[in-house]
């Protein structure tokens, strides 16, 4: 006699897309919190608009920056929340925004692909779910990780420069004065 197996019906709540929003911004600053501010509100409307959709969490890192992922608590939230078989999808302003380090950009793309986790990133017009390589990710994250090391760059030519003109004015006195 053949064995029947029963599969339960899916409620409504399981058909909505179960959609979390990463944000992160670098600095305290008035603009970047304005950012921050705007980023959260532009993706809940969002969210809101679709029926089918149902927000899960908003994960913001603030004044955090992107280079390294130890350091921001809500990435790993919602890393662990996607683990838990809590997310279908994830929007992100940009790939930059994600991550500035190539590594862990696509260690984390890789990881949420296999957990069956869509990534949607609105500046690139980029949706994993519809990719069929990670090529154009990783070459978006590959230049947001040159540009933070580009940026960390002319700041120290530029500390030196004005060190060296005797121009160097800031806050706290350097290191050993």
């Amino acid at each position: 006699m053949a064995n029947v197996q029963v599969i339960e019906a899916k409620s409504a709540r399981q058909l909505k897309r179960r959609v979390g929003v990463y944000v992160r911004v670098s600095t305290d600053s008035d603009d970047q919190q304005n950012s921050y501010e705007s980023q959260i509100k532009h993706y809940t409307a969002l969210i809101e608009k679709h029926t089918d959709w149902e927000l899960v969490d908003v994960y913001a890192d603030e004044g955090i920056t992107g280079t390294k992922l130890d350091r921001r608590d809500d990435f790993l939230r919602m890393m662990r929340d996607a683990r838990r078989g809590k997310l279908d999808t994830v929007l992100v302003k940009s790939v930059s925004r994600f991550a500035r380090n190539t590594k862990d950009c696509l260690q984390a793309l890789r990881e949420l692909t296999l957990l069956g986790v869509a990534l949607r990133f609105d500046r690139e017009n980029l949706d994993t779910e519809t990719l069929t390589t990670e090529l154009m990710v990783s070459v978006s994250g590959s230049l947001a990780q040159e540009e933070s090391i580009s940026m960390s760059q002319n700041m120290r030519w530029s500390y030196q420069k004005r060190m060296q003109s005797g121009r160097f004015i800031t806050c706290n006195a350097p290191f050993g004065y």
